[in-house]
């Protein structure tokens, strides 16, 4: 499974969806892939990817089947889903892609859309609320488009926003309930999002 995302920072909402993809399918290892320069995405606020990849290491220690992989961190220029799966594809024989809903009703607008529904199988998190019936539809909009294979996870409300976090240490207040104790520390220690 590739979890994959900015991670500016990473929280408790992320590794959550995690957990329930893993508890939910046949994955037996989740790779946290932050992007190194992420195409869609205003880059001005983002931390370096070195405290990014530090606070992922972090969050997921608890967890065997989580690990950090910095494919997206390691490669030059803007990062594309499209380009990380055809770097990897031959070493998996199964390759899960994690999502949010907001990414699902969007991914025909990415880089190639079509080389990443053939390359892999999409797990859709329905943490934003959105209706079932507009998923579904994109779902079959998507499958009849580009063969994709989709799959929804059922997770619990995750009341976490990477945004949010960061106004809160920007005006001090703790994130610990949101990131953890680790994280929380490492972020006061580096100084980040101040």
């Amino acid at each position: 499974g590739i979890m994959g995302g900015t991670f500016n920072p990473i929280h408790n909402g992320h590794t959550g969806i995690a957990r329930c993809a893993y508890e939910q399918s046949d994955i037996d290892e989740i790779l946290f892939m932050p992007s190194g320069t992420p195409a869609y995405k205003d880059n001005s606020p983002i931390v370096s990817a070195t405290d990014r990849c530090n606070i992922v290491k972090l969050a997921i220690k608890p967890f065997d089947y989580m690990s950090l992989s910095t494919i997206e961190t390691d490669r030059p220029g803007n990062t594309y889903t499209a380009d990380t799966l055809a770097q990897i594809y031959d070493s998996y024989k199964k390759i899960y892609f994690i999502i949010g809903a907001d990414s699902l009703l969007y991914i025909q607008d990415w880089y190639r859309p079509e080389y990443i529904c053939s390359h892999c199988h999409l797990l859709c998190a329905n943490r934003d609320n959105n209706s079932a019936s507009v998923l579904i539809d994109q779902r079959h909009f998507l499958a009849d488009k580009y063969g994709a294979v989709i799959d929804f996870i059922d997770v619990p409300e995750l009341p976490y926003s990477s945004t949010d976090i960061r106004k809160k240490v920007a005006m001090g207040l703790s994130v610990k309930e949101d990131v953890g104790e680790e994280v929380e520390e490492y972020i006061k220690s580096r100084k980040l999002y101040v």
